[in-house]
């Protein structure tokens, strides 16, 4: 069975964000009890196998908050809905960097003690994430740690 999540007068939609990821948004964009939030999680997609949905009515995310929000939702559309039409859509792509997101793995990186910078790259299905103090190379798809 099938659910669906209403349309929203009013806000922006999420569609296509890779499995897992919604959380992270809803975290890094702190809407916990500010903004009605209609979440779909695990969503059959054609596209990708599975994904995740986010509809947040009321609400317009800013070019700083795309940049970030495009870590977790690359590939990810964005829409913004005026009196339920979009009236803007686009795609989101992996930012050629990221700062103070993502925690890096190397507990001995100096890092850990200033604003975290990480150079982000795609490759196909391969997304990596490199250190920009301790040069190391991570799989994108799995960090887990981020200042949120």
């Amino acid at each position: 069975m099938t659910k669906k999540i209403g349309a929203i007068a009013n806000g922006v939609n999420l569609d296509h964000i890779p499995q897992g990821n919604a959380w992270y948004i809803i975290k890094l964009l702190k809407l916990e009890r500010k903004f009605p939030v209609g979440i779909g999680l695990n969503l059959p997609s054609q596209r990708m196998g599975f994904k995740d949905l986010l509809k947040i009515e009321n609400y317009r995310l800013t070019p700083e908050q795309l940049h970030k929000v495009s870590v977790f939702a690359y590939g990810a559309t964005y829409s913004e809905i005026e009196n339920y039409e979009v009236v803007q859509k686009i795609q989101l792509t992996l930012p050629a960097s990221i700062q103070e997101i993502i925690v890096c793995p190397n507990h001995r990186c100096v890092s850990h003690q200033y604003k975290s910078l990480f150079k982000l790259r795609s490759n196909g299905d391969n997304l990596s994430a490199q250190c920009h103090y301790c040069e190391h190379n991570y799989d994108l798809t799995k960090l887990t740690e981020f200042k949120l």
